[in-house]
């Protein structure tokens, strides 16, 4: 495992441009997410509140339904779909929209947890996104990063006419089988750990 992880840093080292670019959407979309609170109206920001106060209550009154295969369903069904994007030629702007809404929604739960939840947020946002929730969005970047570089791959074959390095297919592969697992462990986190922790602290 530590060989792969190894692969996959040295790999981003590779490919700068596409690593910054990524990284450049990602933190974008995080800014977003922390300051689209502000463009909300008061009654928006009245039902978010309403929202995350009845979330709470549920989980801490144990109504709380855990559906762990939609969890990892759910978790999965995303990285399948960019993985999948990597073989199309037009993919490219669909991956970074999600990688901006996976940011996106990232930033905007630690936002309205620190608005609904004020000083005591801060620590409930923490519970509430670490660590699946930011392993969650590390895998997506990976996943994006990868699947950029195979549809850039794509391109540049059949615009250049050059003979397609299948080798590049065979880590792929190996990139999404290691993303199913790490979101499916982050899926178990979220069904049985999370919900525990929440009732301790709210």
């Amino acid at each position: 495992m530590n060989k792969i992880f190894d692969i996959i840093f040295k790999d981003l080292k590779k490919e700068k441009n596409i690593y910054y670019s990524l990284i450049v959407v990602v933190v974008i979309s995080i800014l977003f997410g922390l300051f689209f609170i502000t463009l909300l109206s008061a009654s928006d920001k009245s039902l978010l509140t309403s929202n995350i106060n009845n979330h709470f209550d549920l989980i801490n009154n144990g109504k709380y339904t855990i559906n762990l295969l939609k969890n990892i369903i759910n978790n999965n069904i995303l990285s399948l779909i960019i993985w999948i994007l990597g073989f199309s030629v037009i993919g490219i702007p669909i991956i970074i929209f999600i990688l901006f809404y996976k940011g996106f929604i990232l930033s905007f739960s630690i936002t309205s947890l620190i608005y609904n939840f004020k000083v005591d947020g801060i620590f409930f946002s923490f519970i509430y996104v670490f660590p699946h929730s930011i392993l969650n969005l590390i895998i997506y970047f990976i996943l994006s990063y990868y699947s950029f570089k195979l549809s850039i791959k794509i391109i540049d074959s059949l615009i250049n006419k050059k003979i397609f390095n299948f080798k590049f297919l065979k880590k792929y592969i190996i990139i999404l089988l290691i993303s199913i697992i790490f979101l499916t462990f982050s899926a178990l986190y979220e069904s049985y750990v999370l919900p525990y922790l929440i009732k301790m602290i709210y």
